[in-house]
């Protein structure tokens, strides 16, 4: 039977919902104006580096085996069924209820198997909202404190593609082309996240 979960990279999966849940405005900025003060972050990196999201990835990691046990274990069932109802005389009884069991298990397992498919993309939806969420909220809290007038997200997409409409929608999702060093915040954003996840881990 074939498995319906589609392992896919969980970073990829951020890419897609970065795309749809940020909106970006672009504004007129004087670059000679005195005193104005940008800031560039990096969300992938952030996605990537932030503890929380490694643990809650582990979280969905083991949720998901634990939904492919119970299916490998409702197959081994079938199978074993199956392989007892070979041995029956045909046209018997015992044989025709056999089957009829082997269809009713097989109709419970493929709607077992869309219920957790269901569940784990539910699970990765609210996560990656989630700690999007807590990451624009970080960055909204450290531009107010040290008193940016501009943050803007980085997003260094990689091109090689073999369809145009791929290609094109990586070139529309970048928004940062060239910055100095010197404004690059991801690293600060990074740490501000992790430290207060660490205190709120020592407290469980």
């Amino acid at each position: 039977m074939k498995n319906l979960f589609i392992k896919t990279p969980i970073m990829c999966l951020v890419f897609v919902l970065l795309a749809s849940l940020t909106t970006i405005y672009m504004i007129p900025v004087n670059a000679e104006a005195e005193g104005f003060k940008i800031g560039i972050v990096d969300i992938s990196g952030v996605f990537e580096k932030y503890e929380k999201r490694k643990d809650m990835d582990q979280q969905l990691k083991d949720m998901e085996k634990e939904f492919q046990n119970e299916i490998n274990k409702k197959r081994k069932e079938m199978i074993d069924l199956d392989e007892e109802t070979q041995l029956l005389d045909l046209g018997s009884e015992t044989r025709r209820k056999n089957e009829d069991m082997l269809e009713r298990k097989n109709v419970e397992l493929e709607g077992y198997a869309k219920f957790a498919e269901r569940q784990l993309l539910r699970r990765y939806k609210d996560f990656f909202e989630k700690i999007y969420d807590e990451v624009v909220k970080k960055v909204e809290g450290i531009g107010e404190k040290e008193k940016y007038d501009l943050i803007i997200k980085k997003e260094e997409p990689e091109l090689k593609s073999g369809q145009i409409s791929d290609l094109q929608f990586k070139i529309g999702i970048r928004t940062v082309l060239y910055h100095s060093k010197a404004v690059d915040i991801t690293a600060s954003i990074i740490e501000h996240l992790n430290s207060e996840y660490s205190k709120e881990k020592n407290k469980k």
